[in-house]
């Protein structure tokens, strides 16, 4: 493996309320190569946008704060940590070495700026261009990202481009100065099939063609699938199993990640399989259940499962949090009941 354009170790982020500390990323760690795509999976309200979040550096404070961690960049040789940079040391490095493709681009844009300006404003601090030179590799972007008459909508505001088409936007900000770390929270969201279709084929060329570092947040195991190298399924504010695609859509060790693979539909004229949910709620991360989290859910829960579970080795790349993957666990009691 190349060395990591971005490198997470340990990262916890927690946010203080009047009901308690909310665990919200709880000892993340992964890496991303040059010229990879990984994709992070898991419920909503799993810790996957707040992950990312904390490795852009833009979690609200109050009430979050990273607490401990280390979200090392690395660039020519060179790694910063993140976590130990001043905000205005950080806005150097947003956009230009880091970007982020934003969930709701709704919100993502303001409303009262045009699109050419939030364009060309990235391209005037990092690269320090010209207005003209700025709104012709604008013009460039907005063309990339497949907008037509690039140039007449540099004039227009976010409330007369289409949600797809603001999404494109979001896309063609992030691209504007060519990251080395791309991170994509949920790009797909809100777009219909065939825009989606579109802007995975851009997220995929721009990996591709330039060996940029992308990391895909989504729900979405399709996604996924089409998109990334390897795949890292989050639970509860942690990494619960990681792997490449093969092995974590063919072979799924963690009852979570089969949980997960059992409720997507199936589409096709000889399918008769149902779908199986998984039972329960994601627990409260002001208080966690004692070892593994998925516990009170999981149906092949054991005795062992009160333990926090060891991060198993299974061959190639893949591993899982889980005592079932432990050689000669599998053969004690289930757990009764409600498993707690």
């Amino acid at each position: 493996m190349p060395e990591p354009v971005l490198e997470v170790r340990d990262l916890k982020t927690q946010f203080f309320t009047r009901d308690g500390v909310v665990k919200a990323v709880d000892g993340v760690s992964f890496a991303v190569h040059r010229g990879e795509a990984v994709g992070l999976v898991g419920e909503s309200g799993c810790g996957k946008s707040m992950t990312s979040l904390s490795v852009m550096r833009l979690i609200p404070q109050p009430p979050g704060k990273i607490v401990a961690g280390e979200v090392l960049l690395h660039d020519e040789g060179t790694a910063q940590d993140l976590l130990k940079l001043d905000e205005s040391e950080m806005q150097h490095i947003r956009g230009r070495l880091l970007s982020m493709i934003f969930q709701d681009p709704m919100t993502s844009l303001n409303p009262v700026l045009t699109i050419g300006f939030q364009l060309t404003e990235p391209l005037k601090i990092h690269f320090n261009m010209s207005e003209d030179d700025a709104r012709k590799r604008a013009v460039e972007l907005l063309q990339q990202v497949g907008i037509p008459a690039a140039a007449e909508r540099l004039n227009d505001y976010p409330h007369q481009f289409s949600g797809g088409m603001r999404q494109r936007v979001m896309v063609a900000i992030a691209l504007a100065c060519n990251p080395k770390m791309l991170i994509a929270d949920e790009p797909t969201t809100a777009l219909d099939v065939t825009v989606q279709a579109q802007l995975l084929d851009l997220i995929k060329e721009l990996n591709r063609e330039t060996g940029t570092a992308v990391l895909i947040i989504t729900h979405d195991l399709g996604v996924v699938a089409d998109l990334c190298d390897r795949v890292m399924v989050m639970y509860a504010g942690q990494i619960i199993e990681s792997g490449t695609g093969d092995e974590i859509f063919d072979h799924p060790q963690h009852p979570y990640t089969v949980g997960l693979m059992q409720s997507v539909p199936r589409l096709g004229p000889t399918v008769r399989d149902p779908l199986v949910p998984i039972e329960g709620m994601p627990p409260d991360l002001i208080a966690p259940p004692a070892g593994c989290r998925f516990r009170p859910r999981c149906p092949r829960a054991i005795a062992k499962c009160i333990e926090p579970p060891p991060r198993v080795f299974l061959g190639g790349e893949h591993y899982s949090s889980c005592w079932l993957a432990v050689e000669g666990v599998e053969d004690e009691p289930a757990l009764a009941g409600e498993r707690a």
